[in-house]
């Protein structure tokens, strides 16, 4: 019965000892959780005071000259590689603008070749080669046209006396026919100082070597005076094959006594005169 009793008491005690420790430790346990809160609240109270700190620090003059410093640095630094990279530019500008003077004074003198002139200098004795905008230039009158044509040469062949003609014209050998062009002239054979470049041919070639070629035929000819009479400077000066340049012949069928020009309608055409020194080096009728 005592034993039974003793463990009773046993029991007790040890009930008791055991809802006191663990109120003990639910107690820590609050105690824990309670100093845990207080330092995250410690934690943000030190994060908020070192903001202010900071953003004090920011608003005081220290940071703020060292901040400009930095920066005033920064900029100094990019101004002296702006000035290093400007002047390499300038340099290089200054070589390509000296390249492109020396291309634009070629390109002038170029301009100005193209648009030079070939005159008599009467002062130098010679030919020289002049820019056009040193010639000058004046309207002199006008030309009436009613045939649609112009006639170009000089007025003394068309009223030269024609016994003057038959001595001063020497009878030609041959007559001619452009194959081109349909256009007849008188020459003799192996004659090597024709122009032939007033009929579109070679003028390195003889009527020899241009018949040879088939470049021109050989027409009849009896030596009758005028020779060509549809291009004679005094015939009827007409073709039945139409031609926009027609040359006019002499007496004995040669050609150079003037052309003929189509320009396709009547009317009054300016002409005008440009002058070196005071001798006339080209006359212009616009047409």
């Amino acid at each position: 019965m005592l034993e039974m009793i003793t463990t009773i008491a046993n029991l007790g005690a040890l009930t008791v000892i055991g809802f006191i420790y663990f109120a003990y430790i639910k107690n820590l346990r609050s105690m824990n959780e309670m100093k845990d809160s207080q330092i995250k609240v410690a934690e943000q109270n030190i994060k908020l005071w070192k903001d202010k700190a900071l953003d004090l620090e920011r608003k005081s003059p220290e940071f703020i000259e060292k901040q400009l410093s930095e920066r005033i640095k920064i900029r100094e630094d990019e101004i002296l590689r702006l000035a290093q990279d400007s002047e390499e530019h300038s340099e290089k500008i200054s070589s390509k603008n000296s390249e492109i003077q020396v291309l634009q004074e070629s390109l002038n003198k170029a301009h100005e070749y193209r648009m030079s002139v070939s005159v008599y200098d009467s002062d130098e004795r010679d030919f020289i080669e002049i820019p056009q905008s040193e010639l000058d230039c004046k309207i002199i009158g006008s030309v009436c046209v009613d045939s649609a044509s112009l006639l170009i040469g000089d007025p003394l062949y068309s009223r030269m006396d024609e016994q003057y003609e038959k001595e001063e014209f020497q009878v030609q050998k041959s007559m001619y026919k452009v194959v081109g062009t349909g256009e007849k002239f008188c020459t003799n054979f192996d004659d090597a100082d024709y122009d032939m470049e007033l009929l579109g041919l070679d003028t390195e070639l003889t009527p020899k070597q241009m018949l040879s070629m088939g470049l021109i035929t050989q027409e009849e000819y009896t030596g009758d005076l005028p020779a060509i009479d549809s291009s004679y400077i005094k015939g009827k000066c007409y073709d039945t094959e139409y031609r926009q340049v027609r040359h006019h012949s002499f007496l004995n069928g040669r050609v150079g006594a003037g052309i003929s020009i189509s320009i396709g309608a009547d009317g009054v055409y300016p002409v005008s005169i440009e002058s070196y020194k005071g001798s006339i080096q080209r006359i212009i009728i616009d047409v």
